[in-house]
């Protein structure tokens, strides 16, 4: 029997460590992970927004922004490197796709084809006891080179208490802000853009230091960073609500970057308020297209030449 989520199909994979629901037609967004030990929905859900189609070009923030995205060929709004006929969508463009979609019963293979530029893109998630695996292919189908770059886009429900840790001191950059915890932000949130601090401490407009690996609730906020990837290649979460914890591992070589975006209670301007912290895989440095490519490049992508990359993420819970 099928499932479905405000009318939409649904895909799942489960079995007694988690429970994971994708919907295809809504951008392969993954929306539900759920650790079946803990009792406990890891990603944010938006109440006030229903799922509806989208378009490219839509305004990220016009529709349901809750769960697992992907990011391709960038995230910020901007305009393609070398020419700037070409606009590049609100949080790329991959989130208005519809995907194909393939379910073997542990592993969901989704599919979308690129519109700006000819691309095809693949992500396989593979469940394995307590652990997701995702494998990607990025394959350029058209016959000449193009600049992109690919972010995961989780946002995890945001709770008192919670610890991201890093292994060591890596540096990280302030892509903006909303919260005077990274130096004064200035009207737009992009004052001090590409500042550079060491994880995890901050420096904030008041000259106070401020440790942002520590979630707290006590006032509205938005910001965030871009660290290099740690050396081990792993970022964890904890939620000491609920005893449980989750892991990213990947290879820094393959994976060069990890945004975290944090957003309690401050963003979207329409609707409900969403009250997540983002742990965000990537290759770019920062989220314009044009930007990255300018401050630590991009990956370019060759007809022919797929990129392949992969990272998995391991749930634990202390019962």
């Amino acid at each position: 029997m099928n499932e479905y989520s405000q009318g939409w199909k649904i895909e799942e994979l489960e079995n007694e460590h988690l429970r994971v629901r994708v919907i295809p037609e809504l951008g392969a967004k993954i929306s539900q992970i759920t650790d079946k030990r803990a009792k406990y929905d890891w990603l944010w859900t938006d109440e006030s927004r229903p799922f509806r189609s989208r378009n490219n070009y839509d305004a990220y923030e016009a529709h349901d922004i809750s769960g697992f995205d992907e990011c391709f060929p960038n995230i910020g709004n901007g305009t393609y490197p070398g020419n700037p006929s070409i606009v590049m969508p609100d949080h790329g463009e991959l989130w208005t796709q519809v995907w194909t979609c393939e379910n073997s019963g542990n592993v969901i293979t989704t599919e979308a084809i690129g519109a700006i530029v000819p691309y095809k893109f693949q992500r396989k998630i593979e469940l394995k006891e307590n652990s997701l695996l995702f494998s990607y292919s990025i394959e350029n189908v058209g016959d000449t080179d193009f600049y992109g770059f690919w972010s995961a886009h989780p946002l995890f429900n945001a709770v008192e208490g919670m610890h991201i840790q890093v292994n060591g001191n890596p540096e990280m950059t302030k892509e903006f802000g909303f919260s005077s915890r990274l130096g004064a932000d200035g009207l737009d949130g992009y004052l001090g853009h590409l500042d550079k601090y060491q994880w995890p401490q901050t420096i904030g407009a008041d000259n106070q230091k401020h440790d942002i690996s520590r979630v707290t609730l006590s006032k509205p906020l938005t910001d965030k960073v871009v660290l290099k990837s740690p050396r081990d290649g792993q970022v964890s979460l904890l939620n000491p609500q609920k005893n449980c914890s989750l892991s990213f591992n990947f290879d820094p070589k393959e994976i060069p970057f990890v945004g975290l975006c944090f957003n309690l209670d401050a963003w979207p301007s329409m609707g409900e308020k969403g009250r997540w912290l983002a742990i965000e895989p990537t290759h770019g440095c920062t989220d314009k297209l044009d930007e990255a490519l300018k401050t630590a490049g991009v990956p370019l992508f060759t007809p022919g030449k797929p990129l392949k990359f992969a990272f998995s993420i391991i749930f634990n819970s202390d019962l």
